[in-house]
């Protein structure tokens, strides 16, 4: 029996860009468990890296549901919103820092006196 009502599922998650870079994609797959303990298949998204931005906020977006690979069914199976955003991570391997800001002490003006001392 299918329900009338929107489900929503605030489900969040960090993956890390695999080495393929953009050439890589994200599978989400939307499936409904049933109490046989069973789960039906309900639609897919692929989401291509290379459709996105790193550099712009995190924004959402609605995809059509589509059918498992393979398959040409074109009944409608629904939508899924995706709010897909990037956090950059400074590595050694590409010259960035990798200091840990959090361990830092808040509110020392200890290291800004030494930098405006340096300065002049």
């Amino acid at each position: 029996e299918k329900s009338a009502e929107s489900v929503e599922w605030m489900e969040q998650c960090e993956l890390l860009i695999p080495t393929k870079g953009n050439t890589a994609e994200v599978v989400l797959t939307a499936l409904h468990r049933n109490f046989l303990g069973v789960d039906e298949f309900l639609g897919r998204v692929a989401l291509p890296l290379s459709d996105f931005d790193h550099h712009e906020k995190p924004k959402s977006k609605w995809y059509p549901l589509e059918c498992k690979p393979g398959q040409k069914k074109a009944d409608y199976r629904g939508d899924l919103e995706v709010r897909v955003g990037f956090t950059v991570i400074a590595s050694d391997k590409i010259g960035g820092s990798v200091s840990d800001l959090s361990k830092k002490k808040k509110g020392s003006s200890s290291s800004i006196n030494k930098v405006a001392g340096n300065i002049g």
